[in-house]
């Protein structure tokens, strides 16, 4: 397809556009990754393709929407997987509604984690239930189902989050494993009768304290639901919450794995420690930051 009339190379062509919302989106790796998802989206095709193929022609239309997404996102610092309504997490490509957190690349350890707990025989996956609470787009409810075979009950306050996480399991094909409950933490699942006996409670809960969600980006401050962030004065309180109803709720030997702020390893030991949970760990993510809880019942 030749250029239009009056129309600079640099705005037809898959570099060039790529090149103009690099910039737009504040320059660098980032603004050139922000500038790649989004081109990706208008025109269906992946970062690969775009890489490959910079000569390309993304058309009219793909290329209007490219740019009134860049707009967006400079002018607002709405977040991609808002703009786009994907967000990609532990291989599987997941719908994405504002209103709902958005996963981050972190808590696929937190995945990792579980998954190597039942892969190393602690329990059998047959009949195994896991809850994964706080389940906001049931990013780990529904990795894990894929990955393992095994029961989630996935539970969070806001109906918009049940409501995603029904939809992402049905769309990658756990549908008939993933129940997903509205209410806080654990008491969607000790409502069930008869109440199934639990082998693993994850979680990636709110733990930004109360001081720490006054100096959030504005792409989160603004967008976000601040009840998926916020977890009190220390960040603890909902962490405090699952400890005490994990230890209540897990059968004996079972797994609480929790995702953690990054200075938060001490306390949230302790409190794992006070609900009379065993064999406490603290692990690293990839950037070196304590990050994971694990505690046995």
């Amino acid at each position: 397809m030749g250029q239009r009339p009056g129309v600079t190379a640099e705005e037809t062509d898959v570099g060039g556009l790529l090149r103009l919302g690099q910039r737009a989106l504040g320059g660098g790796e980032n603004g050139l990754l922000d500038a790649q998802v989004l081109l990706g989206f208008a025109m269906r095709a992946t970062r690969e393709w775009l890489y490959a193929h910079p000569e390309a022609s993304p058309g009219r239309q793909a290329s209007r929407e490219y740019r009134r997404l860049v707009a967006k996102r400079a002018g607002t610092g709405c977040p991609i997987a808002y703009l786009t309504g994907v967000r990609e997490f532990s291989g599987l490509a997941l719908a994405m509604a504002r209103g709902v957190f958005i996963p981050r690349p972190e808590t696929e350890g937190l995945v990792g984690l579980v998954e190597s707990w039942f892969e190393g025989g602690n329990f059998p996956r047959d009949g195994a239930v896991v809850v994964d609470a706080c389940c906001g787009s049931g990013a780990i409810g529904v990795a894990l189902a894929c990955r393992l075979g095994i029961r989630i009950l996935a539970t969070d306050i806001s109906r918009e989050a049940v409501k995603l996480t029904g939809l992402n399991a049905a769309r990658h094909g756990v549908g008939d494993l993933v129940q997903a409950l509205t209410g806080s933490c654990l008491d969607p699942v000790k409502a069930l009768s008869p109440c199934p006996a639990v082998r693993a409670v994850v979680a990636n809960p709110p733990y930004v304290t109360t001081a720490e969600m006054a100096g959030l980006p504005r792409d989160i401050a603004d967008f976000e639901p601040p009840e998926s962030l916020c977890g009190g004065e220390d960040g603890l309180d909902v962490i405090r919450i699952l400890a005490r109803d994990s230890a209540r709720a897990l059968a004996p030997g079972g797994l609480l794995a929790l995702e953690i702020g990054a200075g938060q390893a001490d306390a949230v030991r302790d409190t794992l420690s006070r609900a009379r949970f065993g064999r406490v760990r603290i692990s690293k993510d990839l950037a070196g930051l304590p990050r994971y809880a694990r505690a046995v019942k």
